[in-house]
């Protein structure tokens, strides 16, 4: 922390010792003597074009530079259809004022040869922030993703996961159109870097909202990577073979064909190193149903929160293979499609130990350490695409259908002994093993359907929608359970549980909604929206729980309390409106909907043979409104508020007993209303061409009124009952807030550019829960800080320096037992070094530090990765790279879980210390496609 303190004192003092450097002058056009606005003025190192100032004419033709250092370097002026302006400068004093007074610019399409303009690093228009990928250097062979690193706002873990300005990326473009149904890793992780022009981050919005211009509240942060020009046409691709100690090995590829419209990409890949290419929605776990199998240790709450984990993807040994085809094409003018095919699987072996803290009513609390070994297979196909059809200048239709099918299955062996204590005595309360099996198939298939028609009147426009969806899984699971329960007055068990179970479980959904929109420019500036919708939902829950009947030695006997049928059916009628009024500098929204909705849940319980049906209806009023403000060309202010609703699930309405685990044992509610939630987002960006300093802080507040949350009660010692309920007063707000200084000093004569990343980050959050039937408020504070630092020099060092500090306090309004405050801080460096031409080297250092965890879990965690590698062939395209993986042997992961009325520090073991010699090969063969015929239309696509 000292350290980053003196770097940020020396920056300023640089800055300040610069801030009389100033360059400054009139562009016009040397005909009418009219201003030109938005004229660019660049100020470039003449030894290697490295652009070292930048500005933008404003609109009465005025421009300003400072802070530049001693030295030579080229002024140069442009604007599109006029002949470039160009001026040597000698900069020896440290008092320099220059004054270019008028500069005429002469229409006139010849172009310097002596100087290469470059576009500023940083860019910004609206709610997009474009950076340039030329400004942040990359070692060779890099892919998207290292690049991502570099970017000012911009973070990427261990695992591949991005955030952006604070919030996660889901969804990456590769030039505007989709790449494997927009999973950010396989672009990310496959795509070469040196192939990029540009990294676009945005809001981006459904395909409706898009057309309409009025925001729907679909926004997702979204990436796009915009491809060099000379890059949309040709081959490339990248491959690795590794093999290593203790039966490591890796081997991915990947091939790609561009021509223009037509995108071909194959890749493929597997590995027993804990690198997956994809992202969790491959993963069975998010179907539902037979209940997890990682341990009977009790507890519940929300799945808790996760405080100060270890390295991100260490847990246990994953297996995993992945293979797909992604292709996009442009037939004629009429029709646009991308398509994409994907399969992986992946096995995990875990063994952990855990301590875990249950807190209950009258100073009561039950402590229990527990062993659990697991494995975990599952096996995922995903099919979908997208089509675009362009009836004629006024008529469209988009189609986008996705195909998930899924396999799982699991296991696991668990031990328990749980102490129990109250103020007179101390006792062990339970001591146990389970086992475990569950299989599961599973298939989803989702369409969107989307007409969009423009009448002549220019913004008249009506869209009808179709969005269907199906959910179907089958899945079986065996529960072997023998617990023996104890009294504080005997050493001997009071009774012993001996479950021995089957459940099989089969569920199916069926959603619909129909929706249209109809727009109306009443002004210039004006746009008038109505849209209405109709949603019908119909999903079933069927489960069946047999008892190990020892007559005929069989699951046959069927438990009566836990099988039950279960129907829902949800139907809604929503009408809105919206206003849009969009200026030259400022554009905002009002409106809001009213929406009608009925909810009836059928319940057929086996134990007493008979119905229950229970009728719900909820009229609800939808609010919102944006306001967008471009005060200057690269600042931007947004606000939004939006209110939503959510829906209580089938598993959450379904009142029957799940007892998969037989220390703590759920049931639903099917009294459950909706949640309401508001939501206000502010957010800020900027960006100074004098100094390259970018900005951007966000701040955001939720309030959900009937929020579903859970009531826990205790059974007896050890055992807790959770039920879902609808309370009121949870609350959160957030702010986080970056400045990123792209610095780029010429000293002597060689450009040595210097990243600095400073991202602050405060959360306050109010969430509420019912504990032994008191009102409970968890109360939580957190603050961090991260500092991000990259240094390059071209073709010898590459240096990121990364240090993040986490503060966590929490307090409990009944239970004051679980109230905490941890603190932790992770280091990390990674440097590569040019030893010689073409070999490098690298360390890659991590260090964790948690406290405030139980005994045994407040484990300082050193990871030092390292690498040689050698860059062969004349294009330097190959690499052989021999890598140690944790030479210290120190890999461990530990992490804090936090709920409703527990605490619980988990140690999973982990892969440790192996080492790896890889061959790498990238090729690239661009302006020779394999379909030379095809000219056609390059760029972004088409915006209709």
């Amino acid at each position: 922390m000292r350290n980053a303190t003196l770097i940020v004192l020396l920056l300023c003092i640089t800055s300040t010792a610069a801030a009389q450097n100033k360059i400054s002058g009139k562009v016009v056009d040397a005909m009418n003597r009219l201003p030109l606005p938005d004229a660019t003025v660049t100020i470039i190192n003449p030894i290697d074009s490295a652009a070292v100032g930048f500005a933008v004419v404003d609109k009465t033709g005025l421009f300003e530079i400072k802070n530049l250092g001693k030295g030579n370097f080229i002024l140069g002026i442009t604007y599109t259809g006029y002949g470039a302006y160009r001026k040597e400068l000698n900069i020896t004093q440290s008092q320099f004022v220059m004054d270019l007074d008028t500069v005429f610019l002469s229409l006139d399409t010849s172009m310097m040869n002596t100087v290469v303009v470059q576009a500023p690093p940083i860019t910004i228009k609206k709610d997009t922030i474009e950076f340039r990928a030329s400004s942040f250097k990359t070692k060779p062979n890099a892919t998207v993703e290292e690049l991502l690193k570099k970017l000012p706002g911009v973070e990427v873990d261990k695992d591949g996961n991005i955030t952006a300005q604070g919030e996660e990326i889901t969804k990456v473009y590769v030039d505007g159109k989709a790449f494997f149904l927009n999973d950010p890793k396989l672009a990310t992780k496959n795509l070469p870097s040196d192939m990029v022009e540009a990294v676009q981050v945005f809001d981006d919005m459904s395909e409706q909202a898009k057309f309409t211009k009025i925001d729907d509240g679909s926004r997702k942060k979204t990436i796009n990577i915009k491809l060099k020009k000379d890059r949309k046409k040709g081959m490339f691709g990248r491959s690795n073979a590794s093999i290593g100690t203790s039966d490591r090995y890796e081997g991915s590829a990947s091939f790609n064909t561009f021509s223009n419209q037509r995108q071909i990409s194959i890749l493929g890949g597997a590995n027993n190193i804990n690198r997956m290419g994809f992202t969790s929605n491959d993963l069975i776990s998010s179907m539902g149903g037979m209940g997890g199998v990682g341990g009977g240790r009790g507890g519940g709450g929300r799945g808790g929160r996760s405080g100060g984990s270890a390295p991100a993807g260490n847990n246990g040994n994953t297996k995993s293979w992945s293979t797909g085809i992604n292709y996009h094409d442009e037939w004629g003018r009429k029709i646009d499609f991308t398509g994409s095919y994907f399969v992986s699987q992946t096995t995990t072996s875990n063994y952990s130990t855990s301590y875990r803290q249950n807190f209950f009513a009258n100073d009561s609390a039950a402590y229990t350490n527990s062993t659990s070994n697991s494995s975990n297979t599952n096996t995922n196909h995903r099919f979908g695409f997208r089509l675009e059809y362009l009836i004629d200048s006024m008529n469209s239709l988009l189609v986008t259908p996705t195909f998930n099918y899924q396999q799982g299955k699991s296991s696991s062996d668990d031990q328990l002994v749980t102490q129990a204590t109250n103020p007179k005595v101390n006792y062990k309360a339970i001591e146990g093993e389970s086992h475990r099996t569950n299989t599961r198939d599973g298939s989803t298939f989702n369409n969107d359907f989307l007409y969009r028609h423009r009448f002549r009147k220019p913004g008249r426009t009506f869209t009808l929608g179709w969005t269907t969806g199906t959910n179907s899984s089958d899945g079986n699971g065996l529960n072997t359970s023998p617990y023996s329960f104890y009294s504080a007055d005997s050493t001997n068990p009071s009774r012993i549980d001996n479950r021995q179970q089957r459940n099989d479980q089969r569920t199916r959904s069926f959603n619909n909604t129909i929706s249209s929109s109809v727009t109306e420019m009443i002004d210039s500036f004006m746009v008038w929206e109505m849209n209405y919708a109709y949603t019908i939902n119909r999903s079933n829950s069927d489960r069946h729980t047999f008892d190990f009947n020892p007559v005929t030695q069989d699951y046959d006997s069927i438990n009566k309390p836990l099988t039950n049928y279960f129907e829902n059916l949800f139907t809604a009628n929503r009408l809105g409106t919206n206003f849009r009024v969009k200026k030259l500098k400022y554009d905002y929204q009002f409106g809001g909907a009213v929406n009608f909705a009925s909810l009836q849940n059928l319940t057929n319980r086996t134990s007493t043979g008979k119905d229950s049906t229970m009728r719900q209806t909820y009229t609800n009023i939808f609010p919102n409104a944006s306001f967008n403000f471009n005060p200057k060309p690269r600042k931007n202010l947004r606000f939004n508020y939006r209110g939503s609703t959510r829906a209580p699930s089938i598993s959450q309405l379904q009142d029957v007993y799940d007892v998969s685990n037989p220390l703590n044992i759920r049931t639903g509610n099917p009294d459950l209303k909706q949640e309401f939630t508001h939501n206000i987002n502010v957010s800020y960006n900027s960006f100074n061409l004098s100094n390259f300093l970018f900005f951007n802080v966000n701040a955001g507040a939720n309030f959900v009124s009937n929020k579903i949350v859970n009531s826990i009660s205790k059974l007896s010692e050890g055992v807790q009952l959770t039920r879902p309920e609808n309370l009121n007063g949870a609350e959160n707000f957030t702010f986080s807030g970056t400045i990123g200084i792209p610095l780029k000093k010429v000293t002597t004569g060689r450009r040595s550019p210097v990243n600095l990343n400073l991202t602050s980050s405060l959360r306050y959050n109010r969430d509420v829960s019912k504990l032994y039937d008191a009102i409970n408020f968890n109360y939580t504070r957190s603050a961090g800080q991260r500092i991000s630092f990259n240094y390059f020099i071209q073709d010898k060092l590459d240096l990121q320096a990364n240090a993040s500090f986490n503060y966590n306090d929490a307090k409990y309004s009944v239970q004051e037992s679980l109230n905490y405050k941890y603190f932790d801080h992770h280091y990390s460096v990674d440097v590569t070094y040019t030893l010689v031409k073409r070999i490098m080297i690298n360390n890659d250092f991590d260090y964790y530090i948690n406290t405030g965890r139980a005994q045994g879990f407040n484990q300082p965690i050193p990871l030092w990765n390292a690498y040689i590698s050698c860059l062969l062939f004349k294009k330097q395209n190959g690499e052989l790279r021999i890598s140690g993986v944790d030479l210290l042997n120190q890999n461990k992961s530990i992490n804090r879980s936090v709920g409703d009325n527990y605490i619980e520090d988990t140690y999973t073991r982990v892969l440790q210390r192996f080492f790896l010699v890889s061959f790498m090969y990238n090729f690239k063969n661009f302006g020779k496609g394999m379909f030379p015929g095809r000219e056609g239309r390059s760029g972004t696509g088409r915006q209709y």
